[in-house]
């Protein structure tokens, strides 16, 4: 990911002009001896309890994939434990990012093992965004069971590409060179060189680079350098970053689709959503020769999640390659540069979204294909359902029911729904500080997601309250509809009774208590609730 674009480094950001930060890390010079000190940590308003989050105080943010050994997943993000920030992005402490080390077996509990590739260990800075490849076919000379970070360093030098080497299963990396594997050739005109995607494909080694408005396309023989730039991939929706690319099967089908996973801004352009930064996606082919992705004419780019907080995704599954894919694993980075360092906070800056399982399935024919993933939640097959019970129009649903809340995932269950229903449903979900809105509205086939909260921002706010709205097709829905819902500190997820899935900050007061409201005149709803602590 970029750092922050120098004319901001005032800092007086409005929020239409912040949409547009998309970076790695904050540029400003920091301001010692001004007596800045971060808040106490603050437990019962900050942390989280089934999302990974910043371990330490400053920032974490891209998600940088991982891979699957022995039974544990392996999933690494970017940190700078040494920054401190205030509300108006300044860094009082130290700069550089470490790719830092998490594990899990379940997604649900996190084990913190700690930075897994350094930063500053050569002359070229710290190490922002890249890919892992697990080099099973030993490329790099390391062994059968190495693992090869490629990430974007940042120095004096620009933005360049860098390689690292595991040989302990992914605890320690060192430099497979001193130097760049691949230098910026465009360091002139264009700074934006990052997010390298790898992989290997007929004997080849591919890497699809962030160029601003393009994936450049960098190709060779050889693993540690000559790559030469053999085209590029304009996608919708820039400024670009995080290319992720893999052959797909697709579900219930013999076929399989080349897609190209990545984060965009749709906050402007010709292609606008008005839904913020995010996670896009489209379907193409790969060409055999220059290895460039081309999209499918009559495919269009759709997003992977509607909500303004789920951006720097990164893609893994158990395979050590990207192609004959059955589905893969996704996580984001919960929050959004418009608002970043101004949301409260206790000094832990960064969340990681839960872990979902997408799909590809084709909703349209062979002749017409309609191309959509498939997003379920993952971790969550082991809590059994605390209670079941009707939803009472207009009534706080935790304490009606006597629920604990706080972490929970509950399902709501729309009954007996019709083709081209009228009546519209909304549901909020509040305390005194933040309040949610969620309008399924069946008349004019949208979803609409407003949020509020009862606190300044020196920045980002008009961003962070922005009312959300994307067309879907509820009309056509029938029977029972499902709502899910998963709660914890600082982040809720929905997927929304037509599929889609939708990822939020929210920030309680610690004081009153967090409720769910209904508002459906003419619907049965019933619940199924699940406590997760």
């Amino acid at each position: 990911m970029k750092k922050l674009i120098n004319i901001l480094s005032t800092l007086i950001i409005s929020s239409t002009l912040s949409v547009s930060v998309i970076s790695c890390r904050n540029p400003f010079t920091p301001k010692n001896n001004q007596g800045y000190k971060l808040p106490e940590i603050d437990n019962l308003k900050f942390t989280n309890r089934f999302h990974a989050q910043n371990p330490t105080t400053g920032m974490m943010n891209d998600i940088q994939g991982g891979f699957y050994r022995e039974g544990k997943w392996h999933v690494y993000f970017l940190q700078n434990a040494d920054g401190i920030f205030d509300q108006d992005g300044n860094n009082h402490g130290k700069f550089g990012s470490v790719w830092y080390h998490v594990t899990t077996v379940d997604w649900i509990n996190w084990n913190y093992e700690g930075p897994a590739v350094p930063k500053y260990t050569t002359k070229y800075g710290d190490q922002a965004s890249g890919t892992f490849y697990e080099d099973k076919e030993n490329s790099f000379g390391y062994g059968s069971e190495a693992i090869i970070a490629i990430t974007t360093s940042y120095s004096d030098a620009g933005q360049n590409i860098m390689m690292f080497y595991s040989i302990d299963g992914g605890y320690k990396f060192n430099p497979v060179k001193e130097e760049p594997i691949l230098w910026n050739p465009h360091k002139e005109t264009n700074e934006n060189f990052r997010d390298p995607y790898f992989f290997k494909k007929n004997n080849k080694f591919i890497m699809y680079i962030a160029e601003e408005n393009e994936f450049g396309v960098y190709v060779s023989d050889n693993p540690l350098g000559e790559y030469k730039k053999t085209g590029s991939f304009k996608a919708q929706h820039p400024m670009l970053e995080c290319p992720n690319l893999f052959e797909i099967n697709i579900k219930d089908s013999v076929e399989k689709k080349w897609v190209a996973l990545y984060g965009g801004n749709g906050g402007w352009g010709e292609n606008a959503d008005n839904l913020s930064s995010g996670t896009y996606y489209v379907t193409g082919s790969l060409d055999e020769k220059t290895f460039v992705f081309k999209p499918d004419n009559e495919e269009a780019y759709k997003r992977l999640d509607f909500g303004p907080d789920y951006y720097a995704a990164k893609f893994m599954s158990t395979s050590y390659k990207n192609t004959d894919i059955d589905s893969l694993i996704t996580t984001g980075w919960v929050n959004n540069w418009s608002y970043n360092f101004s949301i409260p906070n206790d000094g832990r800056l960064g969340n990681m979204s839960l872990a979902r399982e997408i799909k590809l399935l084709n909703k349209g024919t062979k002749e017409k294909p309609d191309y959509t993933f498939e997003t379920n939640f993952l971790g969550f097959n082991k809590f059994q359902v605390l209670k079941t019970g009707n939803i009472i129009n207009q009534t706080n649903f935790l304490e009606h029911e006597n629920l604990k809340g706080q972490y929970f995932k509950t399902n709501f269950i729309l009954k007996n729904i019709q083709k081209n229903n009228k009546d519209n449903v909304e549901m909020q979900i509040c305390d005194d500080q933040y309040n949610i809105t969620i309008l399924f509205d069946f008349l004019q086939n949208q979803i609409s997601v407003k949020r509020l909260i009862n606190i300044s921002f020196n920045y980002g706010k008009e961003e962070f309250e922005k009312l959300r709205v994307f067309k879907t097709d509820l009309s056509n829905l029938n029977g029972d509809l499902n709502f899910e819902v998963y709660v914890d500190k600082t982040i809720v997820e929905f997927k929304f009774i037509d599929g889609t899935v939708f990822s939020m900050l929210k920030f309680i007061d610690a004081i009153s208590k967090e409720d769910i409201k209904f508002n459906a005149d003419n619907i049965d709803i019933e619940y199924q609730y699940y406590q997760v602590a």
